[in-house]
């Protein structure tokens, strides 16, 4: 393994970090912006989102960089793509990206939408009974969104750091 390698590894490290470490707790943001008392949630909401959106180009650099490290690793260092703990990592990767945009995305999206709505003077058509029982239960599928994404990123890194045979 040589210094193209090693350069690859703490580059796919680094966005690992920056990347899945800056949405660890966004299901938190969430929750939390919810419980505001003077109303604001709406703001929390769109800079989480603009600070998600770097981190997911971040965590998309992470597979790219895995991929280099894998394929610039070489034949003696015992790391190939058809080792199992790098295929499983990488069907790790995938579903969890799977969960990010077919899960929690959709999710935060509606939720960002009924937050909008909430804080709006009240309109004629302005049911806020629904759209607050609406955002509770957007609130918690985004909270299991994200706590599944983070217990999958666990056994990535369960599968990277002890590469199980």
């Amino acid at each position: 393994m040589g210094t193209g390698f090693n350069i690859l590894v703490m580059l796919h490290i680094l966005c690992v970090v920056g990347g899945f470490g800056a949405v660890a707790y966004n299901g938190l943001y969430t929750s939390l912006a919810q419980r505001r008392p003077a109303g604001g949630t709406s703001a929390v909401i769109e800079v989480n989102k603009l600070v998600s959106g770097l981190a997911e180009m971040l965590i998309y650099a992470a597979l790219l960089f895995g991929i280099g490290a894998v394929s610039a690793a070489g034949k003696s260092s015992g790391i190939k793509f058809s080792d199992a703990w790098v295929g499983a990592a990488f069907g790790v990767y995938l579903v969890d990206v799977g969960i990010l945009h077919g899960l929690i995305r959709p999710a935060q999206r509606r939720y960002a939408d009924v937050v909008k709505r909430l804080e709006a003077p009240v309109g004629p058509h302005q049911d806020r009974e629904t759209d607050a029982v609406q955002l509770k239960a957007l609130e918690k599928r985004v909270g299991l969104g994200w706590g599944l994404f983070n217990l999958l990123v666990v056994g990535a890194i369960y599968l990277m750091v002890f590469q199980p045979k």
